[in-house]
This record gives structure tokens, sequence and C-alpha cells, in this order.
């Protein structure tokens, strides 16, 4: 335990956190160093004791999503990085929505999220991706609380937040274009490109930012847009692409619902993808490509998160207003390829292209990847 500052635990209030090895109930794997324990304790969320003189803020975490997962552990390491307040006292609350998929399920979870809120009372919110905001954002708006939020696909107005006076964050914008090129670069007879995803409302909004990319775009043009609920579905789709695309760009594959009625991991969707599709394939996420996607320009998580996390100091250190800071997305992407894919594929990769971009040599799933 910690003697200085308060742990940095992940609480799931619900039961079992998520889906996946190595569940260890804390958000560690990004944090290497951070004080934490070894584990969270199991069971409902507990606020933590009162705050002893000259502690730092209390800062609640809420994600969309599950951890240890590279996306939601990279922005909340960013978030720390940039706040730079060793003091600060932390919980972390998740989601996990891609297990918890359904609406009602979805709005369990943000129930439980807000009676944290209440209980423990932190000084500040931060809040990734866009299930987060929607279910404590949105009813918590126009608070005093100051809320900040990073990894959002939807606009504030889409969120109903649009003035909201303490609420600022970081938009999660695609880098469209610069992936359809490291694509074509890679497959130059790429020409047409089919979009598929799950029926998550999320995805509505990078649906339409890839229609108006592509609609003005001389070389590639938009294939057939696929979206579906079912995993068997989406297998038929994918097995029929070659008809009607010669390359894929995939998007949701968290919500897939599977035989048994629940969601199919998305690990286990890409690795079907690499074993049954032969169409070059892209994403905007680096834990795509390292699960089976050729190629992106990817977000950066940790930048999603330092942005948030110099919103939060102004906020807490500076006296910003929420209101006041700018709601901006972040605009570095990182070229990403995967040799293993382009193997499989029979593509010959230039140099060039190798020394210009992150190489993933194996999928996740292969030893020593």
């Amino acid at each position: 335990m910690c003697v200085k500052s308060r742990p940095l635990a992940a609480t799931d209030a619900g039961g079992p956190v998520g889906r996946g090895p190595s569940r260890r109930g804390v958000v560690g794997a990004a944090l290497a160093g951070a004080c934490m324990p070894a584990a969270a304790a199991p069971g409902p969320a507990s606020a933590a004791a009162a705050s002893a003189p000259g502690a730092g803020p209390r800062i609640l975490h809420v994600m969309s999503f599950d951890s240890p997962w590279r996306w939601t552990d990279g922005q909340l390491a960013g978030f720390r990085e940039a706040l730079d307040l060793p003091q600060a006292q932390w919980q972390v609350f998740q989601m996990d929505v891609k297990r918890h998929a359904t609406d009602a399920a979805k709005a369990e979870r943000g129930r439980l999220a807000r009676a944290l809120v209440a209980q423990w009372r932190p000084d500040l919110l931060y809040l990734s991706d866009d299930d987060a905001v929607a279910q404590l954002a949105r009813p918590l708006a126009g608070s005093a609380l100051p809320i900040v939020f990073s990894g959002v696909n939807r606009t504030l107005a889409e969120h109903g937040l649009e003035g909201a006076p303490n609420v600022t964050g970081v938009l999660e914008r695609e880098h469209v274009g610069q992936t359809l090129q490291l694509l074509k670069a890679l497959v130059p007879t790429v020409q047409r490109v089919a979009v598929v995803s799950d029926l998550a409302g999320y995805w509505d909004t990078v649906v339409e930012r890839v229609r108006e990319r592509l609609a003005g775009d001389p070389v590639v043009a938009l294939g057939p847009v696929l979206r579906v609920e079912r995993y068997a579905d989406f297998q038929r789709a994918v097995l029929a692409l070659p008809q009607q695309a010669d390359a894929v760009l995939y998007l949701g594959v968290f919500n897939l619902i599977g035989a048994d009625g629940v969601p199919v991991p998305y690990r286990e969707v890409q690795r079907w993808v690499v074993e049954h599709s032969r169409l070059p394939d892209a994403s905007f996420w680096h834990d795509r490509v390292a699960h089976g996607n050729l190629a992106s320009v990817t977000v950066s998580e940790h930048e999603q998160g330092r942005a948030a996390g110099r919103l939060a100091q102004a906020i807490l250190v500076g006296g910003r207003a929420p209101a006041g800071l700018p709601v901006l997305p972040t605009t570095l992407g990182r070229p990403t390829i995967s040799l293993a894919r382009a193997r499989q594929l029979g593509l010959a990769v230039r140099s060039s292209l190798l020394l210009s971009a992150e190489v993933l040599r194996r999928f996740a799933w292969q030893e020593g990847a």
C-alpha cells in the first residue's frame, strides 16, 4: 500500500470484470510504477476514507470499456502524466460495455457509476469514450462537478451537452484519409473499400465521417456499408465481400451477438477475419492492427489522455472554468502496419513504408508478440 497517496483502484461494481486473460482488477499495465494495490477489493464500489490533511484532489475516472486494454489504459496513463498531481486521490470505475452491451445493461452500469459519484464526491470526473459520457456527463450537466472527457466520437450537440458549463474534453477523430493512403500504398490495386460495423450507436457518426471523406476521393470509392447485429451475419457478410469490394474498413467489432446471446469477444472476431478473409483491411486503432488488420494511421490513446489531462490541470490547478476550455480533437496519428497480415496476404511491403511506420511482426495471439 502507499503511504503518500491513495491507490488507483479499478472498481467493477457488478461482479467479475470483463473477459480476457490476466484480469487483475486494477489499471496497471499502462501505469507501471503508479501507486496502487495488488488488486481491487471485490464486490460493490466503496467510497474512500475521508481525505487526510493536505491530500490532493479526488479524481474519479469512469471508463466506458475495461482494463487491461491498451485503449483505456493508454488514455488514463496520458491523463495522469499531463495532470501531474502526484498527491491526487483516485478511483476508477469500469463500465465494461463490451460485456454489458445492451441499453439496459449500460443504464445499470451508469446508475452504479453515478452512485459512486454521489458517495465519494470527487473534485473532478474524468470520462473516457461515448458510453460514459452518455451515462454520466449528460445527467450531471449543469452541476458543480467539473467533467473532462476523452475518446468521444459524437459531438457535444449529439450528446446533448452543448453549452453545459461544467463539461469540456477531447474529441476522437479518425485519420480516415491518411489510413486509406497507407492502405493504397500497401495495395495499389485498391479502388473500392467496404465498411463493416456492428450496430452500436456511436459508430453512426464515424460512418458518416468516412462517407464524407470518400465522397470527394478521386482514387478510392466507397463500397457497401454493412451494419450487422449478429456474429453469424457478420461472418456471412465478410465472406461475401470479395464480390463487392477489394478492401475492408472495420469499425465496430465489440457488439456482435453470438449464438449464446452475448457479444463475441472482439479478439475472437478479428482472429476469425484473419483466418477466413483474404481482403486487405484497415481500421483506426493500434489494437486492431495488433489483432490482424493490415494497416492504420492510428488515433493515439496516449495523446487523447494527455490532452484531457491538460484540461483537468487547467481546472484543478489553474482555476479555469470548464466552459472556457475548448473541445477539440487530437491530431497526432501514427502509421502502423501488420507485417504478419501482409505476409499472409502475399504482399511485398516497401522498405520506405516499414521505416516510416510502427511494424507489428506477429499477431497478438502468437507467442512472442
